[in-house]
């Protein structure tokens, strides 16, 4: 019996002795499977040899939501510049992500663990020339298909009223879109079909109608903040936009429109409101907001006057009492000066304490104006 344990050891011995073969684990324990993914270092030069502004760039790894951060946080990559992308440990397979200036996007997807430089370029890109033939900024720019909106094709660039632009259209293989255009202050959009195939120009508004320069002052002590003008019932959008006009400084307004004449409205810091109704745009002369209006009032009624109140219709209030104590006898005139618009209220109080009052009066069409039994009812 011993004998025949023995010679059954002797025999086992080999076997249990014998390695495992490469790629095997020792009896007893199962194997890992391999990675999907090798992990290092992975540092990416960005080469820019685009004739945009890369502004933003993004790493997706397999399984991400979303693009994530952008890695160039507050950092651009000018037009020839390169930039040292440092990833850090991670999967080797990714996606970058770049978006540039002028609206369009590129992805590449690489091996971060090997590739050592990625280049963006303008080789897959298509020129796009978009012409605002508008008097309005063209702040955003759509390209889409049926059940697609897309990017905004502008991205960070304006299209000014009354110019051009090119862009490069990336990413898009197709020619036929519906562009939609948002205007300054999001008043107004155009949509049109186009084919930038056919031809790789998009143009908005109409240029047959004559575009109008009118010079602008404001001669208040108070900033002009807003600027609206139309040839219409609606007053539409500012036409300062980010600009402003300090005391004394002035602006050259663009308007197109076939009218020759047009309604002006500034508005002020303080809210208060200017409007000046049939300017000649044909004809054009300075047009000041701000400037002290004057009026003569001639006083023919039968009592003196011994108050006199002079305010625009947007005050809340009528103000300090003009005539400062000095009352206004009958056949006297007397010069006063109104900021604001054209369009006043006017308050009289007699020396026995009964009141009159005109409201509405337009002190530019009515310089003199006179005092008279029945005058409020001109």
């Amino acid at each position: 019996m011993i004998p025949a344990l023995i010679a059954l050891l002797l025999l086992a011995l080999p076997a249990a002795a014998q390695p495992a073969k490469p790629g095997e684990a020792p009896p007893g324990k199962p194997v890992a499977p391999p990675s999907a993914e090798a992990q290092g270092p992975r540092d990416i030069i960005i080469r820019n040899r685009s004739d945009s502004v890369l502004r933003a760039l993004f790493a997706i790894e397999p399984g991400q939501r979303g693009p994530g951060r952008d890695r160039l946080g507050a950092e651009v990559i000018p037009s020839g510049r390169d930039y040292p992308l440092r990833l850090g440990p991670g999967p080797c397979r990714i996606e970058l992500r770049a978006v540039f200036e002028d609206g369009g996007s590129e992805t590449r997807a690489v091996d971060a663990c090997t590739v050592r430089e990625v280049v963006f370029d303008d080789r897959d890109a298509r020129a796009l020339e978009i012409v605002n033939n508008t008097d309005f900024d063209l702040r955003e720019l759509y390209l889409s298909r049926p059940g697609a909106t897309g990017p905004d094709r502008l991205g960070a660039l304006v299209v000014p009223a009354n110019d051009s632009l090119r862009i490069r259209l990336r990413g898009e293989r197709g020619c036929a879109f519906e562009a939609r255009a948002v205007f300054q202050g999001a008043a107004r959009e155009e949509s049109q079909r186009v084919d930038i195939c056919a031809s790789p120009r998009i143009v908005f508004g109409d240029a047959s109608i004559p575009l109008r320069e009118l010079p602008v002052v404001n001669r208040s002590p108070r900033v002009l903040v807003q600027i609206q003008a139309s040839a219409g019932t609606e007053w539409g959008p500012d036409r300062l936009g980010v600009n402003v006009l300090r005391p004394g400084q002035g602006f050259l307004l663009r308007i197109r429109t076939a009218e020759c004449r047009v309604r002006l409205r500034a508005l002020f810091d303080d809210l208060r409101t200017e409007e000046r109704e049939g300017v000649d745009v044909c004809a054009p002369q300075e047009v000041v907001f701000g400037a002290p209006r004057r009026v003569t009032l001639t006083h023919a009624h039968g009592r003196a006057l011994r108050a006199l109140y002079l305010s625009a219709v947007e005050e809340d209030d009528w103000g300090p009492d003009r005539l400062a104590g000095a009352p206004l006898a009958p056949g006297q005139s007397r010069e006063f000066e109104m900021a604001g618009g054209c369009r006043a209220d006017i308050r009289v109080v007699f020396d026995n304490g009964n009141a009159e009052e005109l409201r509405e009066v337009d002190i530019c069409a009515r310089p003199a104006i006179t005092i008279r039994p029945g005058w409020t009812v001109e």
